[in-house]
C-alpha cells in the first residue's frame, strides 16, 4: 500500500476512535459504518477499469528494415571514360532522364568505320551479283560451263553474307554509341553515385543506383516458433524509430521457406505503400503481424499481475479488493489484453500497476 494511503487509513481510524470516545456517535452500528467509510481508500476513474468485450488481435511481433521494392543499379554498357554526370545523390529523376554521358569519340569513330566497311561489302556484293547473272546468261547460250556458274553463285553468297555481317557490326556500334548516354529506367531518387567525370569504367562497371520510394518492403525477422501463425496477405502494423506517434500499415507478400542459419528466425516480407514518401530505405522498424482478430473480454496490460500462482487481477467486489486469478487468451492490442476466463463483463479491476493493494482493503470509487 502506498505510504499516503497508509497515512490516510491510520488517520481515519484514529479520528473515528477519538470521536467514539467522546460519545458523539449515537449507535454502535452507525459508528462502525462511519469508520469503514472514512477508512476506505478512494481510487480515481483513471486507476480502475471496467471489463468490456472488445475487438482484439492475435499478434506476431517482428523487427526489420525498410528497403525499396523497386531499385535499379545502372551499369556501363561499354568501356569508356565518363564525360558527364548530371545528377547528385538524393536528386529526384524521372524515367528517361539523362543521368550520365560517356565519352563518344571512340564510339563515333567505330560507327564511321563500320559504315565504311558496310558500303565496301555492298559494292563487292553488287559486283558478285553482276558476275553471277552474266555467267548464268552465258550458260543458257552454251558459252559457260556449269562449274563457272557454281563459282560465281558461291561468290555472290559470300559477298551477301559479308554485307549481313557488316550490317550487324554497324548496328552494334550504333547501339554502343546510344548506350553512352545513360538514362534513368524509372521515376525515383538517386540513392548512390559511384563515378565522377573523368573516371574510366569497364563494361558492366557500376555507375549509380536509383530507387523508387513509392512502395517499400519491410524485411522482417519473425521467431521461427511464431512463423506457423503467419500467412500470405495478412495485415501488419509497424512503427519507425524517429517518427513518433504514427503507425504504418502493410501486408505480408512473401515468406521465406528456410529458417535463417544461426538466428532460428524466418524472414517475412511486408509491403507498404509510401505515396507521401515519409518512409526511407534503411529505416529500422518494429511491428506486429495481425494473425487473427477476435471479440473478447479485455483489460489494460497494467491490470495484469503475476506471482507464483500465475496471472491475476485485483478485482473490486462489494467495496473490497480481491485477488482474482485469470487466464489470458493471447489476443491483444497495444493497450488491451484478452482474458479467456476469470472475469465477467462489467467487473471493476485496478488498472494502475503501481498500486500495491492487499486483498481485503476497503475501496471507495471516485466519481467518473
Amino acid at each position: 500500500m502506498r505510504s499516503w494511503a497508509k497515512f490516510i487509513f491510520a488517520a481515519a481510524i484514529a479520528g473515528a476512535l477519538w470521536v467514539s470516545e467522546l460519545g458523539s456517535w449515537t449507535t454502535g452500528a452507525a459508528s462502525t459504518e462511519a469508520v469503514a467509510e472514512i477508512a476506505a481508500l478512494e481510487l480515481s476513474p483513471m486507476e480502475v477499469h471496467e471489463v468490456r468485450v472488445e475487438t482484439l488481435r492475435s499478434m506476431v511481433p517482428f523487427v526489420g528494415t525498410l528497403r525499396p521494392v523497386n531499385r535499379a543499379t545502372l551499369r556501363a554498357e561499354v568501356a569508356a571514360r565518363v564525360s558527364e554526370v548530371l545528377v547528385e545523390e538524393g536528386q529526384r529523376v524521372a524515367k528517361g532522364d539523362v543521368v550520365a554521358r560517356l565519352d563518344t569519340e571512340d564510339l563515333a569513330a567505330k560507327v564511321k568505320e563500320r559504315e565504311a566497311n558496310l558500303e565496301s561489302a555492298k559494292a563487292q556484293r553488287t559486283l558478285a551479283e553482276f558476275n553471277r547473272d552474266r555467267t548464268m546468261t552465258l550458260r543458257e547460250k552454251g558459252f559457260a560451263s556449269q562449274a563457272a556458274v557454281h563459282d560465281v553463285t558461291s561468290a555472290f553468297l559470300v559477298a551477301d553474307n559479308l554485307v549481313r555481317a557488316q550490317q550487324a557490326q554497324l548496328d552494334m556500334a550504333r547501339k554502343a554509341l546510344e548506350d553512352a548516354v545513360v538514362r534513368s529506367p524509372m521515376d525515383g531518387y538517386v540513392a548512390a553515385r559511384s563515378v565522377n567525370p573523368g573516371d574510366k569504367v569497364s563494361v558492366d562497371g557500376e555507375l549509380m543506383t536509383i530507387v523508387d520510394l513509392s512502395r517499400l518492403e519491410v524485411e522482417a525477422t519473425v521467431p521461427s516458433g511464431e512463423a506457423s501463425r503467419v500467412s500470405l496477405g495478412e495485415e501488419a502494423v509497424f512503427r519507425v524509430h524517429g517518427i513518433e506517434g504514427r503507425e504504418f500499415a502493410g501486408r505480408v507478400k512473401r515468406i521465406n521457406p528456410v529458417v535463417k542459419p544461426g538466428s532460428r528466425s524466418i524472414q517475412v516480407y511486408v509491403h507498404a505503400d509510401n505515396t507521401d514518401e515519409t518512409l526511407k530505405g534503411g529505416m529500422f522498424v518494429t511491428g506486429e503481424i495481425i494473425a487473427r482478430e477476435a471479440r473478447a473480454l479485455a483489460v489494460p496490460p497494467g491490470a495484469i499481475r503475476r506471482d507464483d500462482g500465475g496471472s491475476y487481477v485485483l478485482k473490486i467486489v462489494n467495496g473490497q479488493v480481491t485477488r482474482q486469478p485469470i487466464s489470458l487468451s493471447g489476443d491483444a492490442t497495444t493497450d488491451r489484453v484478452g482474458v479467456l476466463a476469470g472475469l465477467s463483463e462489467g467487473d471493476i479491476v485496478v488498472s494502475m500497476p503501481s498500486l500495491d493493494l492487499a486483498p481485503g482493503v476497503r475501496i471507495r470509487l471516485g466519481e467518473r
